[in-house]
């Protein structure tokens, strides 16, 4: 079966994990910072349907995913089964990983599963990488931003 996946490049972002992690969970704000996924409703419990308006490219999608992992403040995945499992299955997780008391790293990566994961990758894949590249910027921005207003001025 075939197994691929689109990651992007680990995102510095200088603020502490547990303020990442709130912007990141923080879902009734993402139409402020992020590009990719405007729009999205879920309670984080696994097993719980996350409600998402994705764009890919010029298109917007309305998609549900089930939530499969929640580790704060270090891992969120959600998934879904197009159809059958054998025919295309993909789960995207969104990984924080603390470099020091101010500053951690986040990235993206979708595993697509299924016989027509190589035409999923073909059709969608830039738009996915580019889109996942969007989510980290917006994360970074929105986070350093509101990390450098909440420090006390000297």
């Amino acid at each position: 079966m075939n197994d691929l996946q689109v990651r992007t490049e680990p995102i510095r972002i200088d603020a502490p994990a547990g303020l990442v992690w709130e912007v990141l969970t923080d879902v009734e704000r993402y139409g402020e910072w992020n590009p990719f996924t405007p729009q999205a409703r879920t309670d984080f419990r696994v097993g719980s349907p996350a409600h998402l308006l994705v764009r890919m490219g010029p298109a917007k999608m309305r998609i549900t995913e089930t939530v499969s992992a929640f580790e704060a403040p270090r891992l969120i995945a959600w998934g879904k089964a197009f159809g059958a499992r054998w025919l295309l299955a993909a789960v995207r997780e969104q990984h924080l990983e603390p470099i020091s008391e101010t500053s951690c790293v986040y990235h993206n990566a979708d595993r697509l599963t299924g016989v027509i994961a190589p035409l999923v990758m073909l059709c969608f894949g830039g738009f996915m990488r580019a889109g996942f590249t969007a989510v980290g910027e917006g994360l970074k921005r929105r986070s350093e931003a509101l990390y450098k207003s909440s420090k006390p001025r000297g």
